[in-house]
């Protein structure tokens, strides 16, 4: 596919932060069966007649370039065709993008044959509406918002467009299938009135939005949109404008969409969030914004190339009056057969419904950590996801696509990269170690030798880049050859390794990271077994014996009778975290445990009198599996009630997602998430342990 095609772009030099429309012309017959199939850097949508047909570039690495299939059926018709792609480009480097050359690569097949390729004869022209080159940062994980012109009258097409070189035409299939677009969702207008606008001097565009003086008009009727309704908002002499605060019920993740109508060009910003505590969308905490500049009369916009992950959206139009026929965001969704959990346990089933919806808004072209501030394919994070997943949804080929995707994320120095594909990177040694647990439990839940058998060299070529800092007793040291190595292990103080980041040289033996070394072992030897490689398997273990017997011999103290977390800094300086991995790995097997378990099941210093770091959702799996392992009917209820205690609490507090951490909005100096994938932890042991 594609021999007769070439990479092209609508100039000769392409800049960050640039739209391209490229006019795809061809004739159809009756009875024929027509796709496109199309890659692109970096992203693209598909019209017919102003309609959008498709959207949605896969992520991926420049020696790894994915291409769609969309078919054209229902939306060519005989005769002449004449569809409209827009192709967006980055062109800078975030952590879930790399840059790239601009570019778009395209064939419409009739029956499976080329009958429009790609080249320099396709019309092309710069987007109309959209203004470039703004590079309006949302985060560096997400890249660029937009600014829209509804003012600016579209170009004619130019007769042609131009090559582009450094852009791989050994293309790939899309590994998942494509997402779908919700309809309209209801959008309920739960605060509207006049706004004044901040006149400082301000260093991001969503601190206008934080710090205009807002009125609450309170006679104003409840209106819900999307059903039908309309809301007309004035202000009153004086003010700047008017703003409208909506709720969309649920955490949501997907494209502003937008139906309103004003008398006379103005000027609109829009902003998102998850939560309305400080009286409105805390736009500022990153730069959660979008810009729009709307024509007299009625305005339709949607925006296909930015996913907004939110539960409120709120506008402030820069007008006298506004009538508002609909604001909000269309859900885009990966299609699932969502497994329904019916246990009779009305909070149990709650839980259930809301971990499923967090799974749902974190899994797009990969799986994400969370919708709002990053989009990001993390191993730690994705492990969890994919737990829960194999029993919510009961399919593989969502989790093998991004075990694939990070597998393309190897550096030069052998550790993989933070996300997947990342352009920015800041690698966290612990969360290449997560990448063997998740390989294991795919096998465990797929059965797919042929994915491991594959992946094998690359596994072992991973571990190789531990192996070799060992020490004579077996362990490793922090990796802190680098600045920018992120020796992290927990969101508890002592476990962020932000400390120590940029000091090369200032090394330390972590427990946590031997202890994961010692557990990503033994996850090999069950790979290598499962291959018939016997001999490697035998090594694996062997090497994770003796790590388990350094551990117990160097950090467990046996005066508290818990393992310590680092061997030079901070002496006394325990974790939930490391003395569940120690468990959980075998170094605890020969050593006191009394103690241990007692901080393990309070999750906290227990009666000891000493300080113990807490674990939070995020390793609460390895905490809960360590004592699984002890004593499963033992313990297994313990577990059943704390997931309903904590769970149950964020419920109470109007979840329709669940957090980052427990502490929710608050953690992060204000940007806690509220909808994050490795929290959905109930699924997995609401399941296995018959809850």
């Amino acid at each position: 596919m594609f021999e007769q095609c070439k990479w092209i772009w609508g100039s000769t030099q392409a800049k960050p932060d640039e739209y391209m429309d490229f006019k795809l012309s061809f004739n159809a017959q009756a009875g024929k069966k027509y796709a496109l199939h199309l890659s692109c850097d970096t992203d693209y949508a598909l019209y017919s007649e102003g309609k959008l047909v498709s959207f949605g570039q896969y992520g991926d690495y420049p020696d790894y370039k994915v291409y769609d299939t969309v078919s054209l059926d229902g939306v060519v018709r005989e005769g002449e065709n004449e569809l409209i792609l827009t192709v967006y480009y980055m062109g800078v480097d975030t952590q879930t993008y790399i840059k790239k050359p601009a570019g778009v690569i395209f064939q419409v097949t009739e029956d499976e044959q080329a009958i429009l390729c790609s080249s320099e004869a396709i019309p092309s022209r710069v987007t109309p509406g959209y203004v470039p080159y703004q590079e309006i940062q949302i985060t560096v994980q997400l890249g660029y918002s937009c600014l829209y012109d509804a003012n600016l009258e579209a170009a004619p097409f130019n007769a042609g467009s131009f090559p582009v070189d450094g852009l791989s035409k050994n293309l790939y299939p899309r590994p998942v299938k494509k997402l779908e677009l919700a309809d309209r969702p209801m959008a309920t207008v739960v605060q509207s009135g006049g706004y004044y606008a901040y006149k400082g001097d301000v260093e991001k565009l969503s601190q206008y939005m934080d710090r205009a003086g807002l009125v609450v008009r309170t006679d104003e009727p409840v209106k819900v949109l999307g059903a039908g309704e309309q809301v007309t908002v004035r202000s009153l002499p004086g003010e700047d404008g008017v703003y409208a605060i909506l709720d969309m019920g649920t955490e949501t993740a997907g494209f502003l969409d937008m139906d309103f109508t004003v008398d006379a060009p103005c000027d609109v910003m829009i902003g998102w969030g998850e939560h309305l505590l400080d009286g409105r969308c805390r736009t500022s905490i990153r730069n959660f914004v979008m810009t729009y500049k709307a024509k007299a009369g009625r305005n339709q916009f949607m925006h296909p190339f930015r996913r907004l992950g939110c539960k409120y959206v709120q506008v402030f139009i820069a007008a006298d009056s506004a009538t508002l026929d609909y604001v909000g965001v269309r859900e885009t969704f990966y299609p699932l057969n969502v497994k329904q959990y019916a246990s009779g346990n009305l909070l149990r089933d709650r839980i259930c419904d809301v971990a499923v919806n967090t799974l749902r808004q974190c899994m797009h072209e990969h799986y994400e950590d969370c919708p709002w501030r990053e989009q990001a394919l993390y191993t730690m994070d994705s492990r969890n996801q994919m737990l829960c997943g194999y029993y919510a949804f009961g399919e593989t080929a969502f989790p093998r696509a991004s075990l694939n995707l990070v597998s393309h994320g190897m550096r030069e120095d052998g550790l993989l990269s933070i996300c997947y594909p990342s352009g920015l990177d800041v690698p966290i040694p612990s969360f290449s170690l997560a990448y063997f647990i998740q390989m294991w439990e795919y096998l465990v839940y797929s059965k797919d030798a042929d994915f491991l058998r594959e992946k094998y060299p690359f596994l072992q070529k991973l571990m190789g880049t531990f192996l070799r800092r060992q020490r004579e007793d077996g362990l490793i040291n922090d990796f802190n050859e680098k600045p920018e190595y992120w020796n992290f292990y927990e969101w508890t103080k002592g476990m962020i390794g932000l400390e120590t980041m940029n000091q090369t040289g200032f090394m330390v033996i972590p427990a946590p990271l031997n202890a994961m070394l010692s557990v990503a072992l033994q996850k090999l030897a069950n790979i290598a077994e499962a291959l018939e490689m016997n001999g490697d398997a035998a090594q694996y273990r062997g090497e994770a014996a003796r790590i388990n017997g350094a551990l117990a011999k160097a950090f467990y103290n046996p005066e508290t009778k818990l393992f310590e977390s680092f061997d030079c800094r901070n002496q006394g300086d325990y974790s939930v975290l490391t003395n569940s991995l120690c468990v959980l790995c075998g170094a605890a097997d020969s050593v006191d445990t009394s103690v241990i378990l007692k901080v393990m099941v309070d999750n906290g210093p227990a009666d000891t009198g000493l300080m113990v770091r807490s674990s939070t959702l995020s390793m609460n799996a390895f905490r809960f599996d360590a004592l699984l392992k002890v004593d499963q009917e033992k313990y297994g209820p313990m577990i059943i009630a704390e997931i309903d205690r904590i769970y149950m609490d964020m419920l109470q507090k109007d979840a329709t997602s669940f957090w980052e951490t427990a502490l929710g909005a608050a953690d992060f100096e204000g940007a806690g998430s509220l909808c994050h994938g490795w929290s959905a932890l109930p699924l997995y042991y609401y399941e296995i342990l018959k809850a």
